[in-house]
C-alpha cells in the first residue's frame, strides 16, 4: 500500500509505503511520469487496474505498465484522497496477481483512504509528526529528491521545475529510479551539465 500526495515539484510525491513492491510502483510512476496513481490524481476518481499486462493498459501507460509487470506487480487499485473539491493525494494498493477487488475489499479500501486522508491532513497541520500508524513506512528518501533538485538547479543554472524534469530525464534514460539518481547527486558522485543548444553543438 502506498500514499502519495501532490507536491511542489511533482503532482505525485510518495510519502508512505508498506512494502518494497509498493515503493517500487511509486518510484516507477515518479520516474516515468505516468501510471494509475497519476491518472487518479488528474481525474479525481478511483482507478482500478485488474491486469497491468492487458493490451488496453499497456496502450494507456506504455512505459509504466511493462516495467511494473517485469517487477512482479500485476494489478493496481487507486483511491483519491479528496478534501472537498481538492485532491490532496491517493491511496494505492497493488498485488502480485491479476485481480479485481471484491465489493467488500473496495469498501475497506475506501475506509483506509478516509483514514489516510485524516492522517495526511494532521501531518499538514503538524509537519513534524510521524505517521500515525507505524505500519505506514515513511518514504524518507523523497527529501533527497528535493535536495538533489536544488543542487541540479545550481549546476545547470535553471529553475527548480526545469531541474526536476532534467533529473527525471536522466533517471529515465539511465534506467534507474529517480531516488537512486537523486542519491548520487546528493553524494556528489553524479553531476548534471547544462544541455547545449544546437547552435553550441554546431560550433
Amino acid at each position: 500500500m502506498t500514499i502519495a500526495l501532490t507536491g511542489d515539484l511533482a503532482a505525485y510525491e510518495p510519502v508512505s509505503a508498506t512494502s518494497p513492491a509498493a515503493q517500487l510502483s511509486a518510484d516507477l510512476q515518479v520516474t516515468f511520469g505516468e501510471g494509475p496513481g497519476l491518472a487518479a490524481l488528474a481525474d479525481r476518481r478511483t482507478v482500478l487496474v485488474p491486469d497491468l499486462d492487458a493490451a488496453e493498459t499497456v496502450t494507456r501507460w506504455p512505459v509504466f505498465a511493462p516495467a511494473a509487470v517485469k517487477a512482479g506487480i500485476r494489478s493496481v487499485h487507486v483511491f483519491p484522497l479528496l478534501l472537498g473539491a481538492i485532491t490532496i493525494g491517493v491511496l494505492e494498493i497493488n498485488h502480485a496477481t491479476s485481480r479485481l477487488l471484491l465489493p467488500d475489499e473496495i469498501g475497506d479500501s475506501l475506509i483506509f483512504a478516509d483514514a489516510a486522508l485524516l492522517i495526511q491532513t494532521h501531518q499538514l497541520v503538524h509537519p513534524g509528526a510521524g505517521p500515525a500508524d507505524p505500519r505506514l513506512g515513511q518514504v524518507e528518501r523523497w527529501a533527497e529528491v528535493h535536495q538533489a533538485t536544488g543542487m541540479v538547479a545550481a549546476q545547470i543554472d535553471a529553475d527548480l521545475t526545469t531541474a526536476f524534469v532534467r533529473l527525471r530525464a536522466h533517471a529515465y534514460v539511465s534506467g534507474r529510479s529517480l531516488r537512486e539518481v537523486a542519491h548520487d547527486v546528493v553524494a556528489r558522485t553524479l553531476r548534471l551539465e547544462p544541455w547545449m543548444d544546437n547552435r553550441e553543438s554546431e560550433d
